[in-house]
């Protein structure tokens, strides 16, 4: 009884809430912030000063107010960049960056031609057959591994100057924040762009590592009508992975245009005088989350205001689909919050399913449950779209099955608290 009461009083919550937020808003946001201009978002071209400054001109577009007399919060970080030429050849044929290959993000500068040793991965697992190969002089050959190669510990490995590894599905990308010492160079290729037979590899590499670059979080915020001095925030990290070289870019639509834009779009919503909320929201926009959460940590370290003000804290990162629902990190931890969102989800008919996660540092809600906020981090689920940390991450192709129901449930959410 009582808890049919619960969900007949969330439905009379949700129908008397519903809001319709402006799509094409959204979309715009997402092709705008995943388009050449930004240069993926990174540390090449400054493209996450260039993402801040227009996330940072919306906001005062929508009126949300600053802390101080700006939007950002810089902090300084390292990390290692690909500002001009990434080429690798094979047999003389130049391969597409991004698509037939990836360079290991912590690559160092590196132009040169190399004849090929092909190995079967297995092989380096067998200890008679490894032993056999670590007779191989690789100093001035590319080693070409082909399979096996995640279980790779052999140490002559590190002899050759190029280390590429060939994968049947896709391959992505990621940032990093210092250059190896191993003084070789890694490549994932795919094996669809691979002659039948390889014979010589040339590659021409340039790196530049940055070292205290500084970036910045982008912060605003609405002051509440009862509770100014108590906050909800809503946090999204904006950067991405940049461009490897000066043909590929990474627009990074999913992850995390989207969830940026959802930012976007519910600091309009509340700056509307009629959708005030009580308590205070706070908008932050996290740069350095792909290097790491730096973005995330410096503010836990440096906050704006008291973080023990925060009643709870809404991250969000890639929710372009929803098919299949979303997943919540941090559901089995704050259980009673959990079950009021699956039963503001069930009263609303919003998504499929409300899946909880436990505990995990795999985005920027982390610091802030490490500081004792209570927090939720929420991605959708779906099939539909697969794109993550490739080339192809594009804005066009983003469907945002669930964005409306999953929008309306957050508000749903954060009324019911």
């Amino acid at each position: 009884m009582k808890r049919s009461f619960i969900v007949f009083c969330l439905a009379w919550l949700c129908s008397s809430l519903l809001f319709s937020q402006n799509l094409p808003y959204v979309k715009s946001m997402i092709d705008t912030l995943a388009s050449p201009a930004f240069y993926g978002r990174g540390y090449v071209n400054n493209g996450d000063k260039i993402a801040a400054t227009f996330i940072a001109k919306q906001l005062k577009k929508d009126q949300v107010k600053c802390f101080d007399t700006s939007y950002f919060q810089t902090f300084h970080l390292n990390v290692n960049t690909f500002p001009d030429d990434v080429a690798l050849k094979i047999n003389g044929v130049e391969k597409q960056p991004g698509i037939d290959f990836m360079v290991s993000p912590d690559a160092q500068t590196m132009k040169d031609s190399y004849k090929v040793l092909v190995v079967d991965g297995n092989t380096l697992s067998s200890e008679k057959l490894a032993k056999k190969f670590s007779n191989q002089n690789l100093s001035k050959l590319a080693l070409v591994v082909d399979t096996g190669f995640k279980d790779l510990k052999n140490k002559k490995l590190e002899e050759t100057p190029l280390l590429v590894f060939i994968r049947d599905k896709g391959i992505s990308w990621h940032v990093a924040k210092e250059q190896n010492e191993k003084k070789h160079a890694e490549i994932t290729i795919n094996r669809s762009a691979l002659p039948a037979k390889i014979t010589n590899i040339s590659v021409n590499i340039h790196t530049k590592l940055l070292s205290n670059y500084p970036s910045q979080n982008v912060v605003g915020y609405i002051p509440g009508k009862i509770y100014p001095d108590s906050f909800v925030v809503f946090g999204a990290h904006y950067d991405h992975l940049g461009m490897m070289g000066s043909k590929a870019y990474f627009p990074g639509a999913n992850d995390n245009a989207s969830g940026t834009a959802m930012l976007l779009d519910l600091a309009a919503y509340y700056a509307l005088p009629e959708n005030r909320p009580d308590y205070s929201v706070c908008f932050i926009f996290f740069s350095g989350e792909e290097a790491g959460l730096v973005g995330s940590e410096y503010y836990t370290k440096f906050p704006l205001f008291p973080l023990r003000k925060i009643k709870f804290m809404l991250n969000l990162d890639m929710v372009g689909t929803g098919s299949d629902g979303i997943k919540v990190v941090n559901g089995s931890i704050f259980k009673k919050e959990f079950e009021t969102l699956k039963q503001l989800n069930e009263a609303g008919k919003y998504l499929k399913s409300v899946n909880e996660r436990g505990e995990a540092a795999n985005s920027d809600h982390y610091h802030f449950y490490k500081k004792g906020v209570k927090s939720f981090f929420i991605y959708t689920l779906g099939t539909e779209y697969k794109e993550y940390h490739t080339v192809t991450d594009q804005a066009a192709g983003l469907p945002l099955t669930k964005y409306p129901e999953l929008f309306n449930l957050i508000l749903r959410f954060v009324s019911s608290l």
